[in-house]
């Protein structure tokens, strides 16, 4: 009998001495948190703000030209410090939760002060390890990016980075980040690239800290013996870098614990501390894409936690009663969830009868496959016009990294957001050849998986032309009237010199009064070069009451801008992205574009004082506010990807169209080779006879913005940059804007 009785206590023992190795093992997994707009990242260099965040993006910035861009999966996809940035499109996408082992890979476009080439970029969650930053050593996960000239184990393509052999060592390089759970940001990040090295600050910076996680409950180690309270060592300090406060990223022992009697938890309230709610898992406003997440957290009570009810979407998912009230009671559940929003809600009560509750929103986006929807032309479709626009809708629970479209083996299109966009609209006019024509749309996601939708349209020789005599063009009509800007000098110093705005203007004057045929009593040209500046004044009785008095319903209108652009903050918070947009005159303040800038919204009213039924508007400026070309950011301004919700808005009426040089997010770039800005150079190239793609001897709007679109996409891209012109706004019929010589 005793010696059943010692074998029965050997097990015992050997059980509770297992129990609390089993408590103490070390999380392997970390979720995703959120940030939002305010909260600060405490770095040595600077103290970052999360000042906007951007479809996805969080962007934060700091003094001195700062600026540092991550993805809601913390892909980092852009750093900036004064002139020199590096830029990732598209962001690596970091698979959360994060776990040691996971990684993926995928083509990016890296875009360099020297230029911008294709990459292939590879990610791995390589170790959890503690690191030294700030002062501190926390727990982190080391994460490793590595970009090459080429995709591993491949050759170089047409566009490989070894035909250009300085830019592709510029490419290739490595960046290893750890990102620290317990105060949810990146610690420390090392790389051969000084800009992408950074660490988080001393102590005495941080704006917030997170408090230390709890120990987890002790059982005593006998039946008939209370247990002796537990000591808890002290958890290390959490590195100086802002974060929310919250709980510990890991969830802690379900709330089904031993006996309060033999708890010890780490930090016990006062007794007379409040009724809280702590949720440490999800975080608010988070996305996921699993129907299932955990919920995690703690809730507190000097007087004793009696009930905890969880609710999803209204319906109660779990309950918890405390008998005996205990002043720490453990979350440690999962919930499911409906497809998009649900509203999760933690109310827990008190012993005294107090309730406190914790919300949390969290979107469930049902994973989607990557699909290419082509809404025109229909495959196997015949038509005797000569120029169609193909539309599609890409769509992928992944993102939609880029779309290309080609006709007959030629790229025509290539659109592509920072942001990796669940959906993405594409729209691209083509000129169809006579026979058969080879429509080829390619959509990628992030990590390189692609879909290939093909259509084939057939281009008919109409059976009336070939039965009568061809109809001949229409005529431009009679009477044109003109209004060409050129802004290069600003009287601020604040504004940067644009060096040839004023040839393009000079340039576009020639052009309409020559080869367009328009008399020069018709056009008023403002530049720094002519008596009538280019001030703010000036630029309003031009359009406002020179057109007004002038132009008559049947007239055609052409304005040209030729300057810097500019956003911003809008208080009125009428713009999605909270920016309005300027064209800045020569007398402009850079602190003050409300009063001294050109708001794009007066456009709208201008436009409504021309009688004219065609009014075509050709901007040569960007309002991205980035570095270079003919955009700046006022001081209390960041640049930053801005929409182009606004041009909608103001060519809504009918004869209305607004072509920019480049989209609202690109900068516009000006080439001392062309001795202009790409856009202008193209768009008298074009107006002199290039545009006239079907060679009927006429210039019609829609065929110049197909070449000056098709022209700037492949200019732009060969010198290394990024610039797409844009066209807003609907005419009746064709617009025939000049007669050419035919070939």
């Amino acid at each position: 009998m005793s010696a059943r009785f010692a074998r029965r206590g050997l097990a015992t023992l050997l059980v509770l001495s297992l129990l609390p190795l089993a408590a103490l093992a070390e999380p392997t997994r970390a979720d995703r948190p959120t940030y939002t707009v305010g909260d600060e990242w405490a770095l040595k260099d600077a103290t970052y703000r999360l000042a906007r965040i951007e479809k996805d993006v969080y962007v934060y910035t700091g003094e001195g030209q700062r600026e540092i861009r991550l993805t809601r999966d913390l892909g980092l996809t852009y750093v900036r410090r004064g002139a020199d940035y590096v830029e990732l499109i598209p962001a690596p996408r970091v698979s959360w939760p994060l776990e040691v082992g996971k990684w993926g890979s995928h083509s990016v476009l890296v875009r360099l002060p020297a230029g911008s080439a294709d990459a292939w970029l590879t990610w791995r969650v390589e170790a959890r390890e503690p690191v030294t930053a700030g002062g501190a050593t926390p727990m982190a996960y080391r994460i490793r990016y590595s970009l090459g000239a080429e995709r591993p184990g491949l050759g170089a393509g047409a566009n490989s980075p070894r035909l250009q052999s300085d830019l592709a060592r510029q490419i290739t390089f490595d960046v290893t980040l750890w990102y620290a759970p317990d105060v949810q940001r990146f610690v420390k990040a090392t790389s051969s690239k000084d800009l992408l090295t950074f660490e988080a600050a001393g102590s005495g910076t941080a704006i917030a800290q997170t408090p230390p996680p709890a120990a987890p409950p002790t059982p005593a180690p006998a039946p008939t013996t209370p247990a002796p309270p537990a000591t808890t060592k002290p958890a290390p300090p959490a590195p100086s870098v802002a974060a929310k406060p919250t709980a510990p990223a890991t969830p802690p022992p379900s709330a089904a614990a031993p006996p309060p009697s033999v708890a010890a938890p780490a930090t016990p309230p006062s007794a007379t501390a409040p009724l809280a709610v702590s949720i440490s898992s999800p975080s608010d406003q988070v996305r996921v894409d699993r129907e299932t997440v955990p919920l995690a957290g703690v809730v507190t009570s000097g007087r004793g936690v009696k009930q905890i009810v969880v609710t999803v979407n209204g319906a109660e998912v779990s309950r918890v009663d405390e008998r005996a009230p205990r002043p720490a009671v453990s979350l440690n559940t999962s919930v499911k969830l409906r497809e998009g929003p649900n509203l999760v809600v933690v109310e827990a009560t008190g012993a005294d009868g107090a309730i406190r509750q914790e919300v949390r929103t969290v979107f469930y986006d049902k994973p989607s496959p990557l699909e290419i929807s082509v809404r025109y032309p229909a495959d196997g479709a015949r038509m005797t016009e000569e120029q169609t626009v193909v539309t599609a809708v890409v769509s992928s629970s992944r993102g939609v990294g880029s779309v290309t479209v080609t006709l007959n083996g030629t790229e025509v299109l290539r659109q592509a957001e920072p942001s990796t966009p669940r959906s993405m609209v594409v729209t691209a006019p083509v000129t169809l050849r006579e026979g058969t024509n080879t429509i080829i749309l390619t959509a990628r996601e992030p990590d390189g998986t692609t879909r290939q939708e093909v259509r084939t349209v057939t281009r008919e020789r109409s059976a009336t032309a070939s039965a009568k005599k061809p109809v001949p063009p229409p005529e431009p009509p009679r009477e044109f009237w003109a209004v060409v800007i050129g802004v290069g000098r600003y009287e601020n110093a604040g504004i940067p010199f644009l060096k040839y705005s004023v040839p393009d203007a000079d340039a576009m004057y020639q052009v309409l009064t020559t080869t367009v045929g328009i008399k020069k009593d018709n056009v008023m040209l403002l530049t720094d070069r002519t008596e009538r500046k280019p001030t703010l004044r000036n630029i309003k009785y031009a359009l406002g009451t020179f057109l007004a008095r002038s132009a008559r319903k049947d007239d055609t209108v052409l304005v040209y801008f030729a300057g810097h652009g500019a956003p911003e903050v809008d208080p009125r918070g009428i713009e999605r992205d909270g920016l309005a947009k300027y064209l800045i005159p020569a007398d402009a303040d850079p602190d003050d574009l409300y009063s001294t800038g050109l708001p794009m919204d007066e456009l709208q009213t201008i436009f409504g004082r021309i009688e004219a039924e065609r009014v075509v508007m050709f901007l040569d400026a960007c309002y991205s506010g980035g570095a270079g070309g003919r955009t700046f950011a006022s001081k209390k301004t960041r640049a930053g990807a801005v929409d182009d919700l606004f041009l909608e808005r103001l060519t809504r009426a009918t004869g209305r169209v607004i072509v920019t040089a480049s989209k609202t997010s690109e900068v516009s770039l000006e080439l001392p080779e062309l001795g202009h800005g790409i856009f202008t150079y193209y768009l008298t190239e074009g107006l002199k006879g290039a545009a006239d793609l079907n060679r009927d001897g006429i210039v019609s709007l829609q065929e110049l913005y197909e070449y000056v679109e098709q022209q700037v996409s492949r200019k732009s891209r060969s010198v290394g940059g990024n610039q797409h012109p844009v066209m807003k706004g609907e005419q009746e019929g064709v617009l025939p804007l000049t007669k050419v010589r035919t070939r």
